[in-house]
């Protein structure tokens, strides 16, 4: 998604959209994520296994980069400078200076959430399933999200009201999937082992297949779910665990916009609201996500601080 490409492909974007108050954030998250691919590439090694990124491992099997670190702060840094007087909430931050706890609501004022790396397993490994995700929220809610996936130069953007596009293309969720029987479904499992949590998420998996899912898929990335969710690639995106709000902020605005709906897959048709701590999720076209989580049943693992 070069300089050049995106001036094109803009223009094709701005002709479909409606303007929106939020392009100035709008623009920015852009610019932001572009400027974080270049270092995410910079990084890796093409052709080989798992590269050097000075990894440390945050908790189990939750893995953290150098990278993650130097993404965060040349965005925070971005962010600052155009805005100043807006709050950002980073993960890896988050982890370092936590803002809220499990389950604590979101502050109302003018607030980005980002993710530099969601995937960082994903990036460790070379896996090309990894994004930048950068959302903009005001009173609580998101209303631009951008993500971008620098190893596929695929750039999806939204701002409220103004539909969801990748590379400048209008997108749409997957209309055609209706039930569990024509759903292609990604679900993450995410870096829990413990017994039960195990045991629930294998048994949900199992429910689904028995119903005659359609296919099955674990990409790794939340934001990247989402990003296909709304355009279409996959039917439906189901975790009861994402990692936090960073996951799912932008992914959110993305998949509503491209008329999809994301919900609180703990609640009965809730919208999923960004609140501090791990969440559950469910998000594609309604009939699909209703069916899907049908079958699924309600989870009834419960996460905690430190847990």
């Amino acid at each position: 998604y070069s300089a050049e490409k995106q001036e094109g492909k803009d223009l094709t974007a701005s002709s479909i959209m409606t303007t929106s108050p939020y392009q100035p954030q709008l623009d920015l998250a852009k610019e932001a994520a572009l400027k974080a691919g270049e270092i995410i590439r910079s990084y890796c090694s093409h052709g080989t296994g798992r590269s050097s990124k000075n990894v440390t491992v945050k908790s189990g099997v939750d893995l953290v980069t150098e990278a993650d670190t130097k993404v965060e702060k040349m965005i925070t840094g971005l962010i600052k400078d155009t805005f100043p007087n807006d709050l950002i909430i980073g993960e890896e931050d988050q982890a370092d200076s936590p803002n809220g706890g499990q389950g604590d609501p979101f502050p109302k004022e003018s607030c980005w959430c980002v993710d530099p790396i969601d995937g960082t397993t994903n990036f460790v490994h070379n896996y090309p399933f990894v994004a930048v995700s950068i959302g903009y929220m005001d009173g609580g809610i998101p209303r631009v999200g951008v993500i971008y996936n620098p190893f596929t130069d695929s750039m999806y953007e939204a701002a409220e009201g103004g539909g969801a596009f990748l590379n400048g293309k209008q997108i749409t969720v997957d209309s055609d999937a209706s039930s569990v029987e024509d759903c292609l479904l990604v679900n993450n499992i995410g870096h829990y082992r413990y017994e039960d949590f195990v045991e629930e998420s294998a048994e949900r998996v199992k429910k689904w297949l028995k119903a005659g899912l359609r296919g099955y898929r674990a990409s790794g990335s939340a934001a990247q779910n989402l990003a296909h969710v709304a355009s279409g690639q996959v039917s439906c995106y189901y975790e009861h665990g994402y990692g936090g709000p960073w996951d799912v902020c932008a992914g959110l605005v993305l998949v509503k916009e491209a008329g999809g709906v994301v919900w609180d897959a703990r609640g009965v048709e809730t919208d999923l609201e960004m609140k501090f701590g791990k969440g559950s999720v469910c998000a594609g076209g309604r009939a699909v996500v209703e069916d899907v989580l049908r079958v699924a049943g309600k989870p009834t693992f419960e996460f905690a601080d430190g847990k």
